[in-house]
């Protein structure tokens, strides 16, 4: 089943399929957790076994067997509860690792899906969503399994040595499950609350983090300060609502399971003083009494542990309601990108292209042209006219919202691949890491000799003798720091060295001097001989050494000259 398919049916559905990776440790958990209970009767048996021994002034080998009984049982269920817990937490790291790669598809343009979701919500869900899940689910799944033959258990113990005991704990039982539901409800509108705090708290803080330069030329750093002081409250009181309201449920159910064992706990004593005689009940001793009293808070274990998990539970369901908006439109299969296995130049066609952001009322981009294999073809227009959305379709970062994208050769064509093409944008990323290091970044086994030829093609080579330790200079923060048009170059040396024949860039030389922008253009020029090139640019200098000139004008796609000719 894929995963819209499962959507389809909703979110509580795709919650429990959510639980698969884990399953097989989950349910070997719930079966540990029933064996504890088991040990646990076992010695708590024991227990009331020696204090009746005791009492009676039995012989001390009887004590000493008790003792020893209890001992093992003790050891055995605090093994069968660590074991437990360390498989739940297994199968709690296999879903959300399942998840986390779900999520990746889907954030990552690779996958075949086009993500618009902001890099807040994107971290966000990353990072925290998929644990909320994942640890709803080891807490319930293997309690689906041993809550009822726990409780069972328990009740067929108590009911065997005592069963006027039994019908107490069976009667408050049916208090439990409407004390349940209402803590369910009680913390979805508080966990609802957390949600919009939490989302708002981290477009702050990652929006501060951007732009804490232009902030302080600004001087509206406290400002900011303020407004993260501010978001940071809201999360907080929305937090400690959510706490309150868990606090109060399990307030209530304390006072049921209270209410129920203080009753038990009367009527043994009275019974013991001999108060209290129920028709045709087995007598009461020291050992069934404290048995009986031992076992009973064993049988309420399971339910509390349910009551806890209806808080995990809401936030479980906040975080599908959250991946549901991410992952929805992704794929269930996607074949892997790969450009056309070619020398040649790759020529695009587009045919009747239509795109249009979801909710807008108009296209964004119009457009019917012909890219020639091997020219340069050079796109421009005003700021947000669509010139990097087309760059976008033509890359296969986008799929057009009408019409067609194809590569072509003499022998090949195909729809747009990632992967397959040479990508330069806007801002180029530096990593942490060596200027070899960050050159091979699309190809991370070439050799010297093709990290080399980049270098040279790219018009790096002075570049790279001026610093300290050439290639293996470190760039990045709190290494090397080279200049916006030196960082350009290394990016068309990357680009370069994945040996794609089709190139598209994104305003390659945006904020460079006269000097910078005339070293991109003629390292461009160098990288892409025999090459297609699309770029989208207000430069004068790379439109002059285009093949062709097209720009976009009301969304529309026109050649340059009939503009300038109306």
């Amino acid at each position: 089943m894929t995963t819209n398919e499962v959507y389809e049916k909703g979110d509580h559905a795709w919650l429990t399929a959510c639980a698969a990776p884990g399953r097989h440790w989950f349910l070997l958990a719930g079966t540990l957790q029933t064996l504890e209970t088991l040990f646990a009767i076992t010695r708590w048996g024991a227990l009331a076994w020696t204090a009746q021994a005791v009492m009676d002034d039995r012989a001390g080998a009887h004590e000493t067997r008790g003792l020893a009984a209890f001992a093992v049982a003790s050891v055995l269920a605090v093994g069968a509860g660590w074991m437990a817990g360390t498989l739940a937490e297994r199968g709690a790291r296999a879903v959300a690792t399942g998840l986390r790669r779900q999520l990746t598809g889907a954030l990552l343009p690779t996958a075949g899906r086009i993500s618009e979701t902001g890099p807040a919500e994107a971290a966000w869900a990353m990072v925290d969503l998929p644990d909320d899940i994942a640890d709803f689910h080891a807490r319930t799944v293997p309690l689906s399994r041993s809550a009822p033959l726990s409780m069972i258990a328990v009740l067929a113990v108590t009911a065997a040595v005592h069963w006027p005991a039994a019908i107490v704990l069976v009667l408050t039982t049916a208090l439990l499950p409407l004390n349940m539901r209402l803590a369910g409800l009680f913390a979805q509108h508080g966990a609802d609350r957390q949600l919009a705090a939490t989302r708002y708290l981290n477009a702050v803080v990652l929006d501060s983090f951007r732009g804490i330069r232009t902030l302080r030329e600004l001087g509206a750093v406290g400002r900011r300060g303020r407004t993260l002081a501010t978001s940071a409250e809201q999360l907080n009181k929305a937090t400690m609502s959510v706490l309150r309201r868990a606090f109060l449920s399990g307030m209530i159910m304390d006072v049921v399971i209270t209410f129920s064992i203080a009753v038990n706990a009367t009527y043994i004593g009275l019974s013991l003083l001999g108060y209290v005689q129920v028709p045709h009940a087995p007598r009461l001793d020291l050992f069934t009494g404290l048995l009986v009293l031992l076992v009973c808070p064993m049988y309420f274990a399971p339910m509390r542990a349910r009551a806890s998990a209806f808080h995990q539970r809401e936030r479980a369901t906040v975080a599908v309601g959250a991946i549901h908006g991410i992952v929805k439109d992704t794929p269930g299969e996607v074949p892997r990108g790969a450009g056309p296995q070619s020398t040649e130049p790759v020529g695009v066609s587009l045919t009747a292209v239509r795109f249009r952001y979801g909710g807008a009322d108009h296209d964004t981009v119009s457009a019917d042209a012909e890219f020639a294999p091997g020219t340069w073809t050079v796109i421009t227009g005003a700021s947000g006219s669509g010139k990097s959305t087309l760059l976008s379709l033509i890359v296969g970062l986008r799929r057009p919202s009408a019409g067609s994208v194809r590569w072509r050769t003499t022998s090949v064509g195909q729809a747009p691949a990632l992967g397959g093409c040479a990508w330069v944008g806007q801002r180029t990323v530096l990593l942490d890491a060596t200027v070899r290091d960050n050159i091979r970044l699309g190809r991370p086994e070439a050799t010297e000799q093709q990290i080399r030829r980049a270098v040279d093609a790219a018009g790096l080579s002075a570049v790279i003798e001026g610093l300290p330790e050439g290639l293996n200079t470190r760039l990045g923060e709190g290494g090397w720091g080279v200049s916006t048009g030196e960082a350009r170059r290394i990016a068309i040396a990357r680009a370069f060295l994945r040996g794609a024949r089709l190139w598209l860039l994104d305003e390659p030389t945006a904020h460079l001097d006269a000097d910078s922008e005339r070293e991109v253009v003629e390292a461009i020029r160098r990288a892409t001989d025999g090459c297609t090139v699309v770029i989208a640019t207000h430069s004068f200098a790379l439109a002059a050494a285009a093949d062709t000139v097209l720009v976009i004008d009301d969304g529309l796609l026109h050649d340059a000259r009939l503009v300038n000719a109306r």
